[in-house]
């Protein structure tokens, strides 16, 4: 990504994410990235380091493991510090707007981990901070280790994950689901607000896009925005699932097939059922203009639906 393009995009989605979490701001480190000075790493067979994890006795036989989006932007250090990490409303904010769409029908385990930087959104692809995303993916990983180990006793689970957390999963997929054995266990991978492309899939035959609503075992993916948007994160050569009919063959879905989009205002829960239909069009589900679209706090850029991804389709 040449330099000045990343300082585009950084600087638009931090217009983004400022008013979607509130509390992050447009700040970076003062010094070059440097594994040695990363926060220490968790132990994730403590249960303070996860966000959520389910109470006994399970209420649901499948699990999932879900990964949260960038919600951290500080200039004291290049990875996320999970000391006092357990107090932070971003991050439980997520678990209700995001992770709440499995929460009648899975397991939540939910980890923290010691996320990138929004910062590094602003560096090039040559730049040393780019290796804190390294350290966030070490963490998701021993995360998914310590649920298989500790927690998962053989049953089946989802993944599930938004932007930088399934920038994530979708390296745990390839560096981890080469296991015949694994795969049988999962049900499905939501690889959402981030793009699985032609090329993934073709480096990782055993990937699977899914192309009907009860094909397991496959991912997916979709990144929400208007015909014309101000900025796309569709990646090239993106496959897009259109998250109403389980398809990626490009048919229009209506807003009938829409069960309903869930808002979480600061006081309360407000529902709109049918909210929108829209195609896949080129990696990316296209949708018309919200009907509320005044009312979008993370509306700073154009036809970008980027926080609003499972918002939209929360039903």
């Amino acid at each position: 990504m040449p330099r000045r393009f990343s300082f585009i995009l950084a600087a638009l989605l931090t217009l983004v994410l400022i008013p979607y979490f509130p509390g992050i701001s447009c700040a970076e480190p003062g010094y070059s990235f440097d594994p040695a000075l990363a926060p220490s790493s968790p132990d994730y067979s403590l249960p303070k380091s996860w966000a959520v994890l389910p109470e006994e006795p399970l209420p649901y036989p499948v699990d999932i493991f879900f990964v949260h989006p960038t919600t951290y932007n500080g200039d004291e250090n290049w990875n996320q510090s999970l000391e006092g990490e357990s107090a932070d409303p971003k991050v439980r904010g997520v678990m209700k707007s995001q992770a709440g769409v499995f929460s009648t029908s899975a397991c939540l385990y939910a980890p923290y981990y010691r996320q990138a930087n929004l910062a590094v959104l602003g560096t090039s692809e040559e730049s040393p901070a780019r290796r804190s995303l390294d350290v966030a993916y070490s963490d998701v990983e021993a995360a998914f280790d310590a649920y298989m180990t500790f927690w998962n006793k053989g049953r089946p689970f989802i993944l599930a994950g938004h932007s930088q957390g399934s920038e994530h999963l979708l390296h745990l997929l390839e560096r981890r689901f080469g296991d015949a054995e694994l795969r049988k266990k999962l049900v499905a991978a939501y690889i959402i607000g981030w793009s699985v492309t032609k090329d993934d899939l073709a480096r990782y035959p055993f990937l699977k896009i899914a192309e009907s609503p009860d094909q397991t075992g496959s991912i997916v993916s979709f990144n929400t925005q208007g015909p014309n948007p101000g900025y796309s994160i569709v990646r090239e050569g993106a496959v897009g699932v259109n998250p109403l009919t389980m398809t990626i063959t490009g048919e229009v879905a209506d807003a009938d097939q829409n069960l309903g989009a869930v808002f979480f205002p600061d006081k309360g829960v407000m529902e709109i059922p049918h909210y929108t239909g829209g195609q896949t069009v080129g990696g990316a589900f296209v949708i018309p203009t919200p009907s509320n679209i005044d009312d979008l706090d993370a509306m700073k850029i154009p036809e970008f639906y980027h926080p609003y991804d499972y918002t939209f389709f929360y039903r």
